[in-house]
């Protein structure tokens, strides 16, 4: 798994690229670098690109992965970040599984949103209403 982690032109949006096939302590890297971008930036809205991510987990994986998430957020205190995920619907099990995510997610208090359209990704991001 290789990523990219860029403060976007308007420096509004942070933006991250995921690609190759998914790596547990590669991710973990990722999002503790969004984090510390979050925090020397004071920008807390993140579009993070999964399109060209492989991975296919077990429902009780995806579960297990929200919880890790929001554990490594708050060790930066940054559980709020609102993040946008854009990802490949190519089957409907991913479809299922991102929106499990999605809820499991929010459940846990992360202002998580999953699309498949990269532009109205930006467009949740940027509206302050939600």
């Amino acid at each position: 798994m290789d990523y990219a982690i860029e403060l976007g032109a308007d420096g509004k949006i942070i933006f991250a690229t995921a690609h190759g096939e998914w790596d547990a302590a590669i991710d973990n890297a990722m999002i503790r670098q969004i984090m510390e971008m979050v925090t020397s930036t004071g920008v807390s809205k993140v579009f993070l690109d999964m399109r060209e991510l492989h991975f296919d987990f077990p429902i009780v994986q995806i579960f297990e992965r929200a919880k890790e998430v929001r554990q490594e957020r708050r060790k930066h205190d940054k559980a709020s970040t609102k993040t946008a995920l854009v990802y490949s619907p190519i089957s409907e099990k991913r479809e299922q599984d991102m929106a499990f995510f999605e809820t499991a997610s929010r459940n846990r208090g992360l202002p998580y949103a999953i699309f498949k359209d990269a532009d109205e990704a930006i467009k949740w991001l940027l509206d302050d209403a939600r």
